[in-house]
């Protein structure tokens, strides 16, 4: 009975045991982390969609760049200012005598080219300071007579209506300022006395002498007359304070103290006439550098 018993216990111990076997199984499989499978992109892909991206970026920027260029900023058309110079090719000599038997004018036909280096003066000191391009409106221009512009009236100034083709003409071809040099006889040298003062003229640019009682002078004359107008408002700027000095005739006709006297007072040489040349050359430094002054503000 007791060998029974014993079994009996012996049977049950075992399954006993044979159950914390099983049931620590479980658990140590429980306690396996389960690995998730997400499918990853290969290094093929992940190369050929970067390049799709470069790509996409290149065009973008091609497209900026089109867009850039083609809303880029415009250069503004200069105004223009028209130059009209009307002058006799070669200087001149004007004599004036103790007597009118005495008096001449002669031309010395020396290549001064006086229009030429005026318009280049006023071309290079204008268009480094301003705003403006300077042109030449000779051509379409038959006379200075049809360049007055503007003319003054009550005390204001208005446009010549007898010049309003012309005037819009050069306004359609972009021109807003006019400046007119023509060459005309200036007073050269005024001589006062007892009975009042008399006036001497200077017919032309060149030389201007006078000889009274064994005493000569020697005259540089820049003998023009200077205009300058604007066409897109009724504007005579020539007669702004600016250039009072400029138009004033002792300006235009300067002594010349240093000057020798010409061994053939009747036939004086380009050499002699030098000093002349380089007065009347100051004159038109003088008078671009005021222009240029005038149209930078």
């Amino acid at each position: 009975m007791k060998f029974v018993t014993k079994f009996i216990v012996l049977v049950a111990i075992s399954m006993l045991a044979a159950g914390c076997v099983t049931q620590r199984g479980m658990d140590s499989s429980e306690s396996v982390p389960i690995e998730t499978n997400i499918e990853k992109p290969s290094s093929g892909n992940q190369t050929n969609n970067d390049a799709v991206d470069q790509k996409d970026d290149g065009s973008g920027q091609e497209i900026k760049d089109e867009a850039e260029e083609v809303n880029g900023p415009t250069e503004v058309p200069k105004q223009k200012i028209g130059v009209f110079i009307n002058a006799n090719e070669f200087p001149s000599h004007t004599h004036v005598g103790t007597t009118k038997f005495n008096n001449f004018t002669k031309e010395y036909a020396y290549d001064w080219q006086i229009a030429s280096t005026l318009f280049t003066k006023l071309k290079t000191a204008i268009e480094q300071s301003s705003r403006f391009e300077v042109v030449d409106v000779a051509p379409k221009v038959k006379g200075a007579w049809q360049l007055d512009f503007v003319v003054k009236q009550n005390n204001n100034w208005s446009f010549n209506e007898n010049q309003n083709a012309l005037r819009k003409s050069l306004l359609a071809a972009g021109v807003t300022k006019i400046i007119i040099v023509q060459e005309a006889p200036t007073v050269a040298i005024t001589e006062c006395g007892t009975y009042g003062c008399s006036e001497h003229q200077s017919e032309g640019f060149g030389l201007f002498t006078r000889s009274f009682l064994g005493t000569d002078y020697y005259i540089a004359s820049a003998s023009f007359d200077i205009s300058i107008e604007s066409l897109d408002k009724p504007v005579d700027i020539a007669s702004q304070p600016l250039f009072k000095e400029l138009q004033d005739d002792a300006m235009k006709n300067v002594r010349i103290e240093e000057f020798a006297p010409p061994e053939d007072f009747d036939d004086v040489t380009e050499k002699e006439l030098a000093p002349i040349k380089d007065s009347i050359i100051s004159y038109f430094d003088r008078l671009a550098e005021t222009v240029a002054k005038y149209f930078s503000n």
